[in-house]
């Protein structure tokens, strides 16, 4: 597996002043600049924001003609009290655009935990990529007998423990009583300390309902520690593993399903690690190992 290289300018993407446009001096609650190229910032995960991975292309469809998608999840959601904001950001933290190539966009949902469940409702049609990989809604509330619904959550790396529990005895839990299908990924989204929960089910309610639980698992550890969020970037197959990045998502899964590579076990992070490969991390695997993809 290729070392992480530090951030490029990817393809395409201009030169000139990478802070760029500057955010609100509000958005920065930190003070502690670590990683790459000495850019990024460690934040804390508000405890009313779930991030979801998403692909590029499906941006416009998520959204709507004019906002119409978001508008109407704020709206539904201010009748029940809650207030909602859907965000999809086209710049990374430090306020320069995103690279060209990027496939990965990050959505985040800044509500209550109930809010966050009507919200999906409307999300999820959005999100799906269809067989043939066209993407966008088609109409339906629910999977096929072919094909599952999916969602890909963030999730801060010190929050995979609150997922599976030791010896994977929450995420089996879970998976009984969800029906669902989990992945933990055990590489971090590439450059940053966030982790990718990739989740499938062929009921929309139930998939929904996993995603909740899966956040409200890790609801009081979530903001607990500073980390570095994950900014989309273009990178070449296989360069940063298997991270459940939708650059080479479909590459890894017929890569898996034809035995040119394996999932890598969190032994082998942890053993990296040591050799200073890694920031070191709390075991969270131990005693649970999956990998692999189920068909969809």
């Amino acid at each position: 597996m290729a070392e992480p290289r530090s951030r490029g300018r990817g393809r395409g993407a201009s030169r000139g002043n990478v802070f760029g446009q500057k955010r609100p001096i509000e958005s920065y609650d930190y003070d502690e600049f670590s990683g790459i190229d000495g850019f990024s910032k460690k934040r804390k995960i508000m405890d009313d924001v779930y991030r979801f991975l998403v692909r590029a292309d499906l941006v416009k469809s998520i959204i709507g003609r004019g906002g119409e998608h978001i508008k109407l999840i704020k709206d539904e959601a201010k009748e029940q009290g809650i207030d909602t904001k859907v965000s999809i950001y086209a710049q990374g933290a430090n306020g320069v655009s995103l690279m060209e190539g990027a496939q990965d966009r990050v959505m985040s949902v800044q509500t209550t935990i109930e809010g966050l469940e009507l919200a999906l409702q409307h999300l999820v049609p959005s999100i799906q990529i269809h067989r043939g990989g066209r993407g966008g809604r088609r109409g339906v509330r629910g999977g096929s007998s072919t094909q599952k619904l999916e969602l890909r959550l963030i999730v801060p790396s010190h929050c995979c423990s609150g997922i599976i529990g030791k010896g994977g005895s929450l995420i089996k839990k879970m998976k009984e009583e969800t029906k669902s299908y989990i992945q933990v990924y055990t590489l971090p989204l590439p450059l940053s300390e966030e982790y990718c929960v990739r989740i499938q089910n062929f009921e929309q309610s139930d998939l929904i309902r996993t995603a909740v639980r899966v956040f409200d698992s890790i609801a009081d550890i979530k903001g607990r520690s500073p980390i570095i969020m994950y900014d989309p970037i273009y990178f070449e197959h296989g360069e940063y593993g298997d991270t459940g990045s939708y650059i080479d998502t479909e590459w890894y899964q017929e890569a898996l399903r034809s035995g040119v590579a394996k999932p890598t076990p969190f032994k082998q992070i942890r053993s990296a690690a040591s050799e200073g490969g890694y920031a070191a991390a709390e075991d969270p695997y131990a005693g649970y190992e999956e990998g692999g993809y189920e068909d969809y």
